[in-house]
């Protein structure tokens, strides 16, 4: 028997312990006779981050697949409304929820059926949803199941409300980290929704445009370009889509941006692609020196001692010969600075760093 005041205890526990949401998770499905539950919270039309009893075999990948943004599940689910629990059989015929795809890629080939789900919206924009899950053989849930689970709604709510400022405080305290060095920051959301700024980054206005609904942007178009690209993938660790690059303010002032997954945010209810923007000025004495070309864009010191030749017009033989290597040599290390910069041709690197590193000129008389 799930006693009643320690689940709540420990739901909001799990608010600022994320570790402790699968044994939540556990515990409610346990209370209601299901075999496993899941908290997830969705952000537009995705998920973004969940945590789940342990019982909910393949959950991850589920979530991670295409076939999870075909489920009209939990668009019917924030249709309804409700400010509790719904049976899927409320919103579903029988035979739509056996043939959506969280039930034919996920909860049929692991043994699930029927299900009960809420949603709760978050002052961050987020609805916080909370689904569990009964085996195959076992009945739908009837009223007084789905009273059960309505009783542990309210504390499900505040905790997610409580998990929600949480993160909000730990973002704000990294940008302000970033400050106290110089660094000019804001903490962004896979959309390039500000999420916290430090005043370092609000007032560099000639770099960073600031958009409706906090939306962040970059001045220079192509740079702003690389960011959305950038953000697109910042829930990925393989990506291989540049995160540091050159940026021209409109006042011609030049400047390196950085776009910093959040480490250790996956085990965060919360860990929605969330990314630091850092937005550093820079001086240039020499637009091709090979230190700022390998501090830009990561390069090791041979790649960028290839990028720095291949902009000042040298082949990559005379780049070989330069560097005591081969030209085979030389083209792997090309390839490698190709993708760290994001472009795919040398007259593409020639453009990008010619025309992003070359200092202003100053201004006529």
């Amino acid at each position: 028997m799930i006693d009643f005041e320690s689940l709540v205890e420990l739901i909001y526990r799990a608010a600022t312990d994320p570790d402790l949401w699968p044994r939540a998770m556990h515990e409610l499905a346990a209370s209601a006779d299901s075999a496993g539950g899941i908290i997830l919270t969705r952000r537009s039309d995705s998920w973004v981050g969940w945590r789940h009893s342990p019982e909910m075999v393949g959950v991850d990948d589920y979530l991670r697949s295409p076939a999870s943004a075909r489920s009209e599940a939990p668009i019917r689910l924030l249709a309804a409304d409700r400010a509790g629990f719904l049976d899927a059989e409320t919103v579903f015929t029988p035979e739509e929820w056996f043939a959506d795809p969280v039930m034919t890629h996920w909860g049929t080939p692991n043994g699930l059926g029927h299900a009960a789900a809420t949603a709760m919206p978050m002052p961050t924009e987020d609805f916080v949803v909370v689904h569990i899950s009964r085996r195959i053989g076992q009945p739908a849930f009837a009223p007084a199941d789905i009273a059960r689970l309505d009783a542990f709604r309210p504390h499900l709510a505040r905790a997610g409300f409580l998990a929600a400022r949480w993160r909000l405080e730990r973002l704000r305290a990294a940008t302000e980290a970033l400050a106290l060095i110089g660094l000019p920051a804001a903490a962004l959301d896979a959309r390039g929704r500000a999420l916290a700024a430090n005043s370092l980054i609000e007032t560099m206005t000639p770099h960073v445009l600031w958009l409706p609904d906090d939306r962040v942007a970059l001045a220079d178009s192509a740079a702003n370009g690389l960011l959305r690209r950038a953000l697109a993938d910042v829930s990925s660790p393989a990506a291989t889509t540049p995160r540091s690059f050159p940026a021209r303010g409109r006042d011609g002032a030049a400047a390196v941006v950085h776009l910093i997954p959040m480490a250790g945010e996956s085990r965060d209810l919360f860990d929605g692609g969330c990314a630091l923007l850092v937005v550093a000025p820079i001086e240039l004495r020499q637009a091709l020196d090979a230190a700022v070309i390998r501090g830009l864009f990561d390069l090791t010191a041979a790649e960028a001692c290839v990028a720095s030749g291949i902009v000042s017009g040298l082949s990559l033989e005379q780049i070989a010969r330069r560097q005591g290597t081969t030209p085979a040599t030389v083209r792997s290390q090309l390839k490698s600075v190709f993708a760290k910069t994001g472009v795919g041709r040398q007259s593409s690197l020639v453009a990008l760093l010619a025309s992003q590193l070359k200092p202003p000129r100053p201004p006529k008389e």
